[in-house]
């Protein structure tokens, strides 16, 4: 329905245009997906990579290379354009609902009409391979009193395809798969870059792949490269994302201090000794043998997030022994 939905489109523009040219740029994974010579989950790591220093000067130079101007910015004057029809139907209509003045209410209907064209430019105020998207405010934290649909958003503009990428895109597993991670992470820090954040819905529907191959590709990532990938999970805590605290954990454990984590993973340092210390407080309670239903009353965390350390402590450690030497060097007196 959405191949039949864009073909159509884009055949109003480019007549000749086939099915094929439309599925590469909307969905080339469809067309290499049983092209070899490994298959998909040979691509997905499952373990965390040790710091390569050479690999981490690599990706801070093309991540400090992503500097996308905000749409306010990038679209100069503030684009006030509407149909007078509708702008005097409007302005009747806040005199009439708000018991306004015409000046005032004229004024807030202008407002209204300068967001929306922010959210939604104009398509020749973007270059080819672009997409506008309204994404989740970096500060739009959960609480139990905004609902969800009523959370901060903020309107971006991503580089789904760069030229480059169009003109050159592979046609084998180990090729393309590598190139998706690498335009998912862009665009997840193109939105991180413009007070934006991109959830895997959102990401689903960029890249017309799953949420699950989508967040099996980004944890793939994180795990090969020791980067924090910015989404809603590890830069607002929500959702069930663990690997970042993996990396960070790993990156730990390997004797990297707090401030080297965050360069290294693009992560705040607040949030790496966040992680760093619940970790090491629920480590010290599974070692003296306390349920996890005590550990959250006492550490004042959620039953997921200890459950999640957990799954690290037994990840890292083979047995307690391992964790008392750990203790023990850090200079903890058992």
């Amino acid at each position: 329905m959405v191949l039949a939905a864009c073909l159509k489109r884009y055949q109003q523009v480019f007549p000749r245009v086939t099915k094929e040219q439309v599925l590469l740029i909307i969905d080339p994974w469809a067309r290499v997906r049983r092209k070899g010579p490994s298959r998909y989950t040979d691509q997905i790591r499952t373990s965390v990579a040790l710091h390569n220093e050479e690999d981490s000067a690599y990706w801070r130079q093309q991540i400090d290379s992503i500097r996308p101007a905000l749409p306010t910015t990038r679209l100069g004057t503030l684009d006030l354009s509407a149909p007078a029809s509708v702008i005097n139907a409007l302005t009747n209509f806040v005199c009439t609902e708000a018991r306004l003045g015409k000046a005032v209410a004229r004024q807030l209907v202008e407002e209204v009409i300068t967001l929306r064209n922010v959210c939604c430019p104009r398509t020749r105020q973007l270059q080819s391979g672009e997409m506008p998207l309204l994404t989740t405010h970096v500060r739009a934290h959960l609480s139990e009193e905004v609902a969800t649909r009523f959370r901060r958003q903020a309107p971006v503009i991503l580089t789904v395809w760069t030229p480059e990428e169009l003109a050159n895109c592979p046609h084998t597993v180990p090729d393309y798969l590598e190139l998706l991670k690498k335009r998912i992470v862009r665009v997840c820090f193109e939105a991180h870059r413009q007070n934006g954040l991109l959830t895997l819905m959102e990401l689903q529907w960029i890249f017309q792949m799953s949420s699950v191959r989508i967040s099996e590709l980004i944890c793939s990532f994180e795990k090969d490269h020791n980067l924090v990938v910015p989404t809603p999970g590890t830069v607002l805590d929500a959702g069930r994302s663990i690997t970042h605290k993996e990396v960070v954990v790993s990156l730990h454990l390997q004797g990297y201090t707090v401030k080297e984590i965050a360069r290294i993973t693009h992560h705040s340092p607040r949030a790496v000794d966040n992680y760093v210390g619940t970790f090491e407080a629920v480590l010290i309670l599974y070692l003296f043998g306390m349920p996890p239903h005590l550990m959250t009353r006492l550490l004042r965390k959620g039953i997921t997030l200890v459950k999640e350390h957990l799954e690290l402590v037994k990840e890292f450690y083979r047995d307690q022994q391992e964790i008392r030497k750990y203790l023990v060097a850090k200079g903890v007196r058992i």
